[in-house]
């Protein structure tokens, strides 16, 4: 008995005893679906083409390469697992390769049922006493069909001209074996560039999403860039010997470059060593840039506003296509230096290419807007020093001895003119002493306001805000204990802010004396004050 249906996928053998071979459904651009069978290498599924046209393989393999490309075996692009080609057979494929057995025996089944009857048909065709009519021939099922589709990520390996798709980030190429990261982030840059080419040719009227547009772009950068970091450190996590001590999951280690290079210490090895120290100032603040535009909907806080020359406080940060492709550059030079590791000292093909632009380190600023009001460099000095070193962060005194100790290179006469800079702006209250150059000092409500940001990275600018919130829930009476309870803040980072609040607050309703720790006890709040209050925070929420 044969089976016609079956034979079509004998491989070799004959009658009971052949071998079928199920060629593999392919996608529509002709890859078939792969699966690695290292159950740690997430997502596991991979995609599998064919060699591009016109590459020539090398007769040995190049050094980054791993695995002679051609021959047989497979390497898991996301674990550097290397096995047989037939352990990397997809699970649906093999329910598919069932499903076609399954249905080429029922077809020869059906065919020799029927063949039998037509026999006995033909053989008792003169009898009078048994009739046999087979029916029609059967008519076999459509064969079973499987839809396969393409992955995210395409992409083709530089070394040996493999295709392939995979789903995440993958590390190597599944034919020879070479480090292949660099092409996933030169795929990323591709794209960024391509937003930012989008948003350069929208009309003068659509500056909102040209804007939005050119965050997402810089923001796909950062994203791919840490993303990268950490896949490469769990891979190298994986090499370790066994009896290497536990660590804990790296989390958003990544966003940060000291965080960073700690964790790739474990492993003695930098993923920042190829950059200059300009390319590394541009890398720290795009990736503070980062944080503005994807926590603060691209509001300049704080810290930003103090490393950043182009921003200020409370304004929209400005955004650049030609800065967003330096910063892609940056951290292409970066995903290659890493990418080279992986290959032992290796780097990929094309690395080393100039960049579009030097890079230059951004500026450093000047803090605040102090030279707005033309204060001097050693007044400027003076206001960081008095900030930094306060304890209660209102109406300190400040001795002139102590003045003179922290500014021994500056004559007496330069520190009473600076001091006079800091009075005449409201910076200080002054009085003056017969028997001394310099006057009695204590601070007031702005100086702080205007140097804390700078000097002990905190902005009673944004605080005060929050601190009206509350006080706008309590009742006609607020004491000033209840209110500082309710931030959960140290009484320095605290007091700046109330003084500021209460200075917006009409000054016969403020308690004051009574307490050594607070600017004021408390304060009445009528409803006049809560409306001017109310207005107050809503203009620096901007």
């Amino acid at each position: 008995m044969r089976f016609r249906n079956l034979e079509s996928y004998r491989s070799s053998g004959a009658g009971s005893d052949m071998q079928l071979a199920i060629p593999l459904p392919r996608t529509p651009d002709g890859r078939v679906y792969r699966y690695s069978p290292n159950e740690n290498a997430h997502p596991r599924h991979f995609l599998l083409g064919g060699r591009v046209e016109g590459v020539t393989l090398p007769e040995a393999p190049t050094p980054r390469m791993t695995h002679a490309p051609g021959t047989p075996g497979t390497i898991c692009p996301y674990s550097g697992v290397k096995a047989e080609d037939g352990a990397f057979t997809h699970p649906d494929d093999i329910a598919a390769a069932k499903e076609v057995v399954a249905h080429a025996a029922a077809a020869d089944v059906a065919e020799v049922f029927h063949g039998m009857f037509a026999d006995l048909g033909r053989k008792f065709a003169g009898s009078k006493f048994v009739k046999i009519k087979p029916g029609p021939k059967p008519h076999p099922k459509p064969r079973p069909r499987f839809a396969r589709r393409d992955l995210l990520r395409d992409l083709i390996c530089d070394e040996c001209g493999r295709d392939y798709g995979v789903f995440a980030i993958s590390l190597f190429c599944p034919d020879c074996g070479a480090p292949n990261i660099h092409l996933h982030f030169a795929r990323e840059a591709t794209l960024v560039r391509e937003q930012v080419e989008l948003a350069g040719k929208l009309d003068a009227g659509a500056d909102e999403l040209a804007y939005r547009l050119l965050g997402n772009a810089h923001e796909d950068v950062l994203t791919a860039f840490e993303a990268t970091l950490k896949t490469v450190y769990l891979y190298k996590l994986t090499t370790r010997p066994a009896d290497a001590p536990e660590v804990k999951p790296p989390g958003n280690a990544f966003q940060n470059i000291e965080r960073g290079r700690k964790r790739f210490s474990e492993f003695d090895f930098d993923p920042f060593g190829a950059l200059s120290a300009d390319a590394l100032a541009v890398l720290t603040l795009n990736i503070q840039k980062r944080h503005v535009i994807g926590h603060n909907l691209g509001v300049a806080d704080a810290a930003f506003a103090e490393h950043a020359t182009d921003a200020r406080l409370g304004e929209t940060v400005p955004l650049v296509g030609e800065d967003i492709l330096q910063f892609a550059d940056i951290c292409k030079t970066m995903i290659d230096h890493i990418d080279a590791w992986l290959a032992n000292g290796v780097s990929p093909p094309g690395h080393g290419s100039l960049p579009a632009r030097p890079i230059v380190a951004p500026q450093a600023k000047e803090p605040a807007a102090l030279t707005v009001r033309q204060l001097g460099k050693l007044a400027v000095s003076i206001g960081l020093w008095v900030s930094e070193r306060s304890k209660k962060g209102f109406d300190d005194f400040i001795a002139e001895e102590d003045l003179r100790k922290a500014f021994p290179d500056s004559t007496i006469d330069d520190l009473a003119f600076a001091v006079a800079e800091l009075a005449k702006d409201g910076y200080l209250r002054t009085s003056a002493v017969i028997s001394k150059r310099i006057p009695r000092m204590r601070t007031t409500a702005e100086l702080f306001i205007t140097f804390d940001p700078h000097a002990v990275k905190t902005d009673p600018a944004s605080d005060v805000v929050v601190i009206v919130d509350l006080a706008l829930t309590k009742s006609d009476t607020v004491g000033v204990e209840e209110l500082h309870a309710a931030t959960g803040w140290p009484l320095r980072r605290f007091n700046p802010a109330f003084a500021y609040m209460i200075s917006q607050i009409n000054e016969r309703r403020v308690l004051g004396g009574g307490t050594n720790d607070y600017p004021a006890r408390g304060f009445f709040l009528m409803d006049e004050d809560r409306v001017d209050l109310k207005r107050f925070a809503d203009r620096l929420r901007g």
